[in-house]
């Protein structure tokens, strides 16, 4: 396999961390323009979850938080809540996709590109 496709690996999955945007746009032009994979391959490289992992750390850091101040009066208790939070049963899952999506494309894409790295060394 070549530097090339595990640069371009590398990018798809993490480039949008290490560059917001410009780096997993970097990576999706090299899948692009390379003629390792198929065109298949190209679809899955860059529609199962664009973005790479930067999503999956959207996710995490900038996730809504909701804040809540109870308070206790004569009139009895009562609380008072602001901003959003995603529910554990829609947030989670989410989350697990957003992890997990990125590192099956990104080890189906590793395999493919090894495996048409040795049907070339065999043609030569």
């Amino acid at each position: 396999m070549r530097r090339y496709d595990a640069l371009t690996v590398f990018l798809l999955l993490v480039g949008g961390v290490i560059v917001p945007v410009a780096g997993w746009v970097a990576g999706a032009v090299m899948l692009l323009v390379s003629r390792r994979w198929t065109l298949r391959d190209k679809v899955v490289g860059l529609l199962v979850w664009p973005g790479g992992l930067a999503v999956a750390v959207g996710l995490v850091a900038f996730s809504p938080t909701r804040t809540c101040v109870y308070v206790d009066d004569s009139a009895g208790h009562h609380g008072q809540c602001t901003g959003t939070a995603i529910p554990g049963w829609v947030g989670i899952p989410l989350l697990v996709l957003a992890i997990a999506g990125p590192l099956v494309t990104a080890v189906h894409l590793l395999r493919r590109a090894r495996r048409a790295a040795a049907v070339g060394d065999q043609a030569e």
